[in-house]
């Protein structure tokens, strides 16, 4: 499969509509920002007995949390990280729906609140695109559990399943969640390194995200998810 020609399709697409798919992909940034820049306490912090939560000030100074309340604010605080980064993913879930539509000829590119949340237009889209990817993290967690390049190369084999479900449902034949695992499994036979290298080819825009400390990604994310989203369609072409 042609890297260039993909990311030549993927930015004619892109670029005359960026205002568009920056709008429909702002609420996944900044939660998927959010959960990367957010502080942590350190496992240190937590044991010693003493996390400054975010520096606010009183009268008396710092808030400083100490004894066993510690881990109860660590702890709820990481569930609040680990929820918003989910959230940011499945959003993003639904950007990408929205860009194979833009792919496909099928999006007249007119901003509405709705595209921004569009994981959320159909309960089945949210339910599947949800359980789909606890699937495919048990599985590629098993997977890596025995080694790591055979959990890569199942993460990539599973990579398609959320937009095989997807065009499922739209299609009227809904499958199941497994079935379609499976579906991808079988349309990613042959076309794994393909998927790799593309992503590979990702790895200057990714350092370029890290030194503009994030900055970047306001153009790379959409970018890269458009890229992603066409080699998608390129797969299911060659296999129609």
């Amino acid at each position: 499969m042609d890297r260039t020609s993909l990311k030549n399709q993927a930015k004619a697409e892109l670029n005359p509509n960026f205002s568009y798919y920056l709008r429909i992909s702002l609420p996944a940034l900044l939660l998927m920002a959010f959960a990367t820049l957010v502080p942590f306490p350190s496992v240190h912090e937590v044991h010693r007995g003493a996390w400054h939560t975010w520096h606010m000030v009183t009268q008396g100074g710092p808030i400083t949390v100490t004894g066993g309340r510690v881990n109860e604010y660590w702890q709820m605080w990481q569930s609040i990280v680990i929820f918003l980064s989910l959230l940011g993913v499945l959003l993003m879930i639904g950007v990408m729906f929205a860009m194979i539509d833009g792919l496909r000829g099928r999006s007249d590119h007119q901003f509405s609140w709705l595209q921004m949340f569009k994981i959320f237009e159909r309960g089945e889209y949210f339910l599947g695109s949800l359980l789909i990817g606890l699937l495919q993290w048990v599985w590629i967690f098993l997977w890596m559990f025995l080694l790591i390049v055979p959990g890569i190369v199942k993460a990539m084999a599973y990579s398609q399943a959320q937009w095989i479900y997807r065009d499922a449902i739209d299609s009227g034949q809904p499958i199941g969640y497994t079935e379609a695992v499976t579906r991808s499994r079988e349309l990613m036979s042959g076309h794994k390194w393909d998927y790799f290298v593309l992503l590979l080819s990702f790895l200057g825009w990714w350092l370029l995200e890290l030194i503009t400390m994030g900055l970047a990604s306001i153009w790379v994310i959409p970018y890269r998810s458009m890229t992603l989203a066409n080699f998608y369609l390129k797969l299911t072409e060659e296999q129609a």
